[in-house]
Formats: C-alpha cells, sequence, structure tokens
C-alpha cells in the first residue's frame, strides 16, 4: 500500500482528495433536494435543520460525512436519530466527483490534446488551460443530477403506496435549468463539447461554438425522444441530460443499457443506470471514438 501511495504523483493525490470534497458538498446538497422536493419545501429559503425538532444545523455539524460521524448519527439538541442515508450518498458523490477527476485530469481518457501527449491535469497545471478543469465540473455536476433523479425515482416508488407520493414532475427537478447550463458551457467550450459528428457546417471563427451547440442540442433532443420512450420521467430527465454532456451516442448505450436491465428489481435496474452514466462520462471521448470508427466501417471507409 505504502510503495502505491509513493509511485502515485502528489499532485494527482491532493486533486482526488479535493475533487471528493466538493462531490461529498453536491452530496450533501442532493440531501436537502431528496428530502425537501417530494413534500413540496424549498430548497433554497430554509437552512438545514432536524427534520425532528426544527433546531439549525450547526456548520460544524454540517461538513459532509464526517458531521454525521461526530454526531454518531444523532441530532445535537433532541437526539433523534439521523438516517445513515445521508453520510452514504455524501460519501458516494464524493467518489463519483473523484472518478470524473480522474477521468477528465488524470487518467487522460477525457479531454486531452489532440496527439494525447498531454493530460487535462498536465494542461492546466503547466499551460494554465482550465478547459479539463470544466469538464470535470460539468461532468460531475451531471452524474450528481443523474444520482439524486435516480433515487427520487426509488423513493417514489417506495411511496406509491402512501400518501406522501412524489409527482412526476418532482422526480427531477432542476432539469431544465441543468439542461440550458450544460447546452451554455458546451457552446463557449467546444473542446469539451460532445464531438460534432459531421455538425461543422460553415467554416467561420464561431463554427466550433455553433457546431459544440448543435451537437448538444441534438442529444438533448434525443435523450428527451428516447428517454420517453424509455420509461419514467426520470429516464427522461436523466437521458436528455446526459445527451446535452456526451452527445446522441451516450443516449443509445443508455438506451440499451435500460433495456437489458429487467425492471423487476427497481435497485439493481436503477444501480446500473447510475454506473452507465458513469462509465459514459468517464470515458465520454473513446466513445464516440469507437461510433466514428463504426460509422466509417458502415460506409466502407
Amino acid at each position: 500500500m505504502m510503495l502505491w501511495l509513493l509511485g502515485f504523483p502528489g499532485e494527482s493525490l491532493m486533486l482526488v482528495a479535493f475533487a471528493f470534497a466538493w462531490g461529498a458538498v453536491l452530496g450533501s446538497f442532493a440531501n436537502v433536494v431528496l428530502h425537501r422536493v417530494p413534500r413540496g419545501e424549498s430548497v433554497v429559503t430554509a437552512g438545514s435543520h432536524c427534520p425532528a425538532c426544527g433546531a439549525a444545523i450547526r456548520p460544524r455539524d454540517n461538513i459532509p460525512v464526517f458531521g454525521w460521524l461526530m454526531l454518531r448519527g444523532r441530532c445535537r439538541d433532541c437526539g433523534s436519530a439521523i438516517s445513515a442515508r445521508y453520510p452514504r450518498v455524501e460519501f458516494a458523490c464524493g467518489c463519483l466527483a473523484a472518478l470524473m477527476a480522474w477521468s477528465d485530469l488524470i487518467a487522460g481518457t477525457g479531454l486531452t490534446t489532440a496527439d494525447g501527449s498531454r493530460t487535462g491535469l498536465d494542461r492546466l497545471l503547466s499551460f494554465g488551460d482550465a478547459q479539463p478543469l470544466v469538464a470535470w465540473g460539468l461532468h460531475s455536476v451531471v452524474l450528481i443530477a443523474i444520482v439524486t433523479w435516480t433515487i427520487l425515482e426509488w423513493d417514489a416508488a417506495a411511496a406509491s403506496g402512501s400518501s406522501r407520493e412524489t409527482s412526476s414532475s418532482g422526480l427531477c427537478p432542476g432539469a431544465a435549468g441543468l439542461a440550458a447550463a450544460v447546452l451554455a458551457v458546451a457552446t463557449c467550450f467546444p473542446a469539451i463539447a460532445p464531438p460534432h459528428l459531421g455538425f461543422t457546417i460553415i467554416e467561420a471563427p464561431w463554427h466550433r461554438h455553433a457546431a459544440a451547440f448543435a451537437a448538444a442540442t441534438a442529444g438533448l433532443l434525443a435523450g428527451r425522444l428516447l428517454g420517453g420512450w424509455l420509461g419514467s420521467p426520470a429516464d427522461r430527465c436523466i437521458a436528455a441530460l446526459l445527451g446535452a454532456a456526451a452527445g446522441w451516442p451516450s443516449v443509445a448505450v443508455m438506451a440499451v443499457v435500460t433495456l437489458a436491465v429487467p425492471r423487476r428489481n427497481l435497485g439493481m435496474a436503477l444501480g446500473i443506470k447510475v454506473a452507465a452514466a458513469a462509465g459514459i462520462l468517464a470515458f465520454w471521448q473513446p466513445l464516440h471514438h469507437a461510433f466514428v470508427a463504426i460509422r466509417a466501417l458502415a460506409n466502407g471507409g
């Protein structure tokens, strides 16, 4: 174990730790969404508080994962039990953000130079190129949004026989805003947008931005159409957001995964859906290269 640590670049280890912390913070917000949205409560107007006694949660107790451990799973004021799902979601989101950092910044499976000679971390630290960092931030937010919507779908299924049922529109809160943000980022940073696959229509200074917007929009529309056919409103939101971030081939892969997994075991189906989304975002460029190669073979090239 010690030899592995000695062989691991220090800056990469620090980056993974930072990515985990960022993801855990996003996971903490996801917990707020998961608790309040089904109850029709605002996720922005009220501070964090104990669901049992209403006491405000102190800043030191609100640290993702560690806050729950320091409290030993109980409210500091009333002693009521705090669900262990809170630190689990935060830990899982932290791990997913670390995975995206590995892909986009460290391993080079995400954004690299054209010849693959420099990974995102080298470009960031040596040349001040912020695009790999933007790619990581975009992909981690998209993935954690997918996790949140997936858990909401699980909760809705569990509560379907109770009086506290989540409406279909509550299965993917913030979907429209996130989709618009992904389109904006893809347009401003064409290098991290879905590969254009023929969307470069005209040679002009702005053609790369227009092509990036077209590719992201095509993925978004493909996800909306195919996701609605696949199943729940959450499937439609997940496929649309994934398509906007990684392009229409990612929608095709997600469709195959969704159709291949039986929904009799909802937990397994949702888990595989999240794993597929993580794999697509971690290997988004190799995925597109594979589709380009397949299309070239099909065309006799």
